[in-house]
């Protein structure tokens, strides 16, 4: 089924038009993303790019001219609530309107299946507390039934996702017949976490891997996490590894000098499973030396400064 989405629904610089037809994981990983332009002040593009996967599960993704970061966010659907993975990089919802924006992707979710209700109970969740993954949550304080979890509080972030232990430790989130598990992933910040959609059999990694430079701040804290997800996907089958960002082009080990708000030639957002692998390989050779290593699809980036 396809929508088209007027100023009716969306403000008028977000119309934008989406297809709830399933999308297969290799159209996944060839679609090219609006990576900025060479001339912002002229750029007309959205605030935000939204890419429905299938009826229930949506990428969306920040211009980069609103922000350099350009971060990817992650919607799931399940029966009984959705789940939103980070709220952008911008506050300002009037440069930056995720919440209506995702007021309007519920809305419109619900009259393509004929549900009733055009509001929907949501938990807004992070990958970590940068502030280029939380400077939305201020948007969802009216938002009709959506939850927030603090993303800067391990204690808090514990026990909203019934978590006794840290990081060994697994959580179970349960939307309604769609499972989410969630893993401590450590090591570029202290409080990350990655998320596992059994639905997709997506792992969401946030910053702790995506096409990019991969910041690490707790050398063996990280190297602990990338080792924990490798003997979880031991169990789990992962069909796509998916992060927050895109710093790479499309040349090996060829990445994008921080601020550009214009990557012409991008590398796909879909890592694999082999790319889990290969980075757990050499964080191993690696041992306690932490050294810039440029792996082709991302960089071990090790950084002296923790927070």
């Amino acid at each position: 089924m396809k929508i088209t989405v007027n100023s009716l629904l969306l403000p008028l610089s977000l119309a934008f038009c989406f297809s709830l037809k399933a999308m297969t994981l290799e159209q996944l990983t060839e679609k090219s993303w609006y990576s900025g332009a060479e001339n912002c002040r002229q750029d007309q593009a959205p605030a935000i790019e939204i890419q429905a996967y299938d009826q229930n599960t949506y990428i969306l993704r920040q211009n980069k001219c609103l922000h350099y970061e350009a971060p990817f966010m992650y919607l799931l659907f399940g029966e009984k609530q959705a789940l939103l993975i980070d709220t952008g990089a911008t506050a300002d919802k009037t440069r930056f309107p995720l919440a209506d924006t995702l007021r309007s992707i519920i809305a419109i979710r619900q009259q393509a299946l004929g549900l009733t209700s055009d509001t929907f109970p949501l938990l807004v969740a992070h990958s970590h507390s940068h502030s280029d993954h939380i400077a939305g949550d201020g948007q969802f304080t009216d938002f009709n039934g959506a939850r927030v979890i603090a993303a800067n509080d391990k204690n808090r972030l514990m026990s909203a996702f019934g978590l006794t232990e840290w990081p060994e430790q697994q959580a179970q989130l349960d939307l309604g017949n769609r499972r989410v598990d969630i893993i401590a992933t450590p090591g570029h910040q202290k409080e990350a976490v990655s998320f596992y959609d059994h639905s997709t059999r997506w792992l969401l990694t946030g910053d702790t891997l995506y096409p990019g430079r991969l910041y690490v701040r707790q050398w063996q804290e990280y190297k602990n996490s990338i080792a924990r997800l490798v003997n979880f996907s031991k169990s789990h089958e992962i069909s796509a590894v998916l992060g927050a960002h895109i710093e790479m082009s499309s040349r090996a080990n060829q990445d994008y000098a921080t601020g550009s708000t214009y990557q012409p030639d991008e590398a796909s957002l879909v890592l694999t499973l082999a790319d889990l692998y290969l980075l757990n390989k050499a964080l191993t050779e690696l041992a306690d030396t932490p050294k810039k290593t440029g792996l082709g699809k991302f960089i071990i980036y090790p950084l002296e400064q923790a927070d």
